[in-house]
């Protein structure tokens, strides 16, 4: 088996961060999400906050941010540190050695290393505004709401650079739907995948 990165981007509410904890700890690799990103980024000596400033929202564009936005130089000066943290952090996590990372652009940002596998977990939306409910006391009008806005801003963030498409097949090495297998399936085929690299 040749040394891997696996990073998963996912549809919001779709199991996508639980696929990739039960990927790392049935291979034996070490895990990053948002946590351990952010205690890496500690480690690394980035400034507190920094690293989570737009936590996968899109980025504002100066122009907007000139006409909306009183601090707008700031918040320009801060977009490209958090770009340069995400970058750092992530980059330093796939130093390491095998890994999962979920999220924040990591396919892209380490696209180059022959070790990436990207992956793609999505599902239906009817599941996804399901699993919300099950976790918050809203309406399940504002649950779609909030797991549409969810993708919107995953979405844009991803794209921002127009280096990708995501959730778009031909973007990933593989992509899965926890709506039509389980999560288990999921690891299983995804772990063959890499036990035949």
């Amino acid at each position: 088996m040749k040394s891997f990165i696996i990073c998963i981007g996912r549809q919001f509410m779709s199991g996508g961060k639980d696929i990739g904890k039960m990927l790392a700890d049935k291979l034996g690799v070490d895990f990053y999400d948002s946590a351990q990103l952010r205690d890496r980024a500690k480690e690394l000596g980035i400034e507190e906050g920094i690293f989570d400033m737009f936590d996968e929202k899109p980025t504002k564009s100066f122009l907007f941010n000139a006409i909306m936005d009183p601090y707008s130089i700031d918040s320009a000066v801060n977009e490209g540190k958090v770009i340069e943290a995400q970058r750092r952090v992530i980059l330093d996590a796939a130093s390491k050695g095998p890994c999962v990372i979920v999220g924040r652009r990591a396919d892209k940002i380490i696209e180059d290393d022959e070790r990436v596998i990207s992956i793609f977990i999505g599902a239906d939306i009817e599941d996804r505004v399901k699993k919300y409910l099950q976790t918050e006391k809203v309406t399940e009008r504002n649950a779609r709401r909030i797991v549409e806005r969810k993708d919107r801003e995953r979405a844009s963030y991803y794209n921002y650079f127009g280096d990708g498409a995501w959730g778009r097949a031909n973007n990933y090495t593989m992509c899965f739907s926890s709506s039509k297998m389980s999560r288990e399936q999921i690891v299983e085929m995804i772990c063959h995948y890499i036990e035949e690299l």
